[in-house]
C-alpha cells in the first residue's frame, strides 16, 4: 500500500478546488468577498501552485457552492451535491431560475421581469432565493461587477422604508433603469444615493423616491467566460 503523503494529497485537493472554481465561474474577488479566502489573490496562487486552500476554505466552499467535499479531498464521487453539473437543466424543478438578458431590456417599465424569447432555466448552486437572471451589460460598477457577467436579481419588498447600504442593485423607474451601488449613508428623506464608477473613481448620485418603481438587490455575479 502506497504511503499517504498529505503535501501530494493537498496538491490534489488544491487542483480540485481551482478546478470546482472554474466550473462555477467564481473569482477571486467573489470567493473574497463570500469570506472563502482571505484576499481576491488566493485564487489565483491557488491556480498556480504557490498556495493551498485552508481546510476551513475548503469547508466554506463546499458549503455554499453545493460541492461534494468527499470529492473535494478524494477526487472520487459525484462533484456536485445532488447534481452532475454546476448547470444542469432540470425539468420542472422548483429549482430552477429565469435566465434572461440585459437588464434594461428584461424588466419592464412596472419593474416586472418578461420574457424575451431567449429564456433559459438554470440552477446555481450557492443561490436559492432569487427572482431571475440577467446579463449586465453596465460598466458603472467595474471592475466589481463586469459588462458581461450574469447578475442574480432578487427584488427588494420595502425598499420605500428601508434599503441597506453598500450593496450593489438595478434601479428601475418608469423612464430608465441604472446599475448602482447603494450608499451606506442616506441623510436625504426625499432621495436615496447611488453611487457608481466614473473613470475608476466612486461618484454620487441622488435619485428622488417618487420616481422609483422598483429595485433589485444583485444578490451575486458570475464572470462570463
Amino acid at each position: 500500500m502506497a504511503e499517504y503523503n498529505e503535501a501530494t494529497a493537498m496538491q490534489g485537493v488544491a487542483e480540485r478546488f481551482a478546478k470546482a472554481a472554474e466550473e462555477l465561474r467564481l473569482t477571486g474577488r467573489q470567493l473574497f468577498r463570500d469570506g472563502i479566502v482571505a484576499n481576491d489573490q488566493v485564487l489565483s496562487k491557488i491556480k498556480k501552485g504557490w498556495q493551498k486552500p485552508t481546510k476551513k476554505a475548503i469547508e466554506l466552499f463546499c458549503q455554499k457552492y453545493g460541492v461534494s467535499a468527499a470529492w473535494m479531498y478524494t477526487g472520487e464521487g459525484n462533484q456536485y451535491l445532488g447534481r452532475s453539473n454546476p448547470f444542469d437543466l432540470h425539468g420542472n424543478s422548483e429549482e430552477k431560475v429565469i435566465y434572461n438578458t440585459d437588464f434594461k431590456l428584461c424588466i419592464d417599465n412596472q419593474g416586472q421581469p418578461v420574457s424575451n424569447g431567449e429564456e433559459k432555466y438554470i440552477v446555481v448552486p450557492m443561490v436559492d432565493d432569487i427572482d431571475f437572471w440577467c446579463v449586465n451589460i453596465d460598466n458603472s460598477l467595474a471592475p466589481s461587477i463586469m459588462p458581461g457577467d450574469f447578475i442574480a436579481l432578487k427584488k427588494l419588498p420595502s425598499w420605500k422604508d428601508y434599503i441597506p447600504g453598500d450593496i450593489p442593485c438595478v434601479v428601475v423607474t418608469s423612464d430608465f433603469k441604472m446599475l448602482r451601488k447603494v450608499s451606506a449613508t442616506q441623510t436625504d428623506e426625499q432621495n436615496i444615493t447611488f453611487i457608481q464608477m466614473v473613470e475608476g473613481k466612486p461618484v454620487e448620485s441622488k435619485v428622488p423616491k417618487d420616481i422609483i418603481v422598483e429595485i433589485y438587490a444583485i444578490v451575486c455575479n458570475l464572470h462570463r467566460y
